[in-house]
């Protein structure tokens, strides 16, 4: 697959760097598309379609194994998956109304009708305290699962996955009252 990816290259210095990301962050890339999208197939074929993207725009590419390298990676993946969770939501109209704890972060976005715009998301995590400002964007913005966010601020997983649900629902009051005015 990678000679195929190779093909929409030109330079032979970004042909390594394509090789590079690739290698580094292909799995981590489905696990991300697979947290939005929760299908393995779906997810690699989101990551499928975020290669092709990447080697269209090497330009947009610095070092390859550069913190800012993996949060474009990322958000580039989480973005395609979440277009296409939406491609596959409007094709299977059957939602559900649950509570906040109970339902998956793509769902959550889904009921926020946010899921295009993942900046006023993040508008609004930034708006909320330290706590769930925190876990919030860790989760949304960087696609950490909840083990990761724990490990990375020292808080226990219970903690940090119980955070998330209060976080979910104060995003929820703020987007919505953001959606009145």
């Amino acid at each position: 697959m990678l000679a195929f990816y190779m093909t929409f290259i030109d330079g032979e210095d970004d042909k390594d760097k394509f090789e590079i990301l690739y290698n580094t962050y292909r799995k981590r890339m489905v696990y991300a598309a697979f947290s939005v999208l929760n299908n393995k197939e779906d997810a690699e074929d989101a990551v499928h379609d975020t290669f092709i993207k990447i080697a269209r725009n090497m330009k947009a590419i610095g070092d390859p194994e550069s913190d800012e390298t993996l949060s474009y990676v990322l958000k580039a993946v989480k973005n395609t998956a979440i277009n296409l969770s939406k491609k596959n939501t409007a094709r299977n109209r059957h939602t559900q109304t649950q509570p906040v704890e109970n339902i998956s972060d793509s769902e959550f976005l889904d009921r926020l009708g946010l899921r295009e715009n993942i900046d006023e998301v993040v508008k609004a995590i930034k708006s909320l305290n330290g706590i769930y400002r925190d876990v919030l964007f860790y989760r949304f913005a960087a696609g950490m699962d909840i083990k990761e966010i724990a490990d990375l601020l020292g808080r226990n997983k219970t903690t940090v996955r119980q955070q998330i649900v209060r976080g979910k629902k104060k995003l929820l009051e703020i987007l919505e009252n953001d959606l009145r005015d």
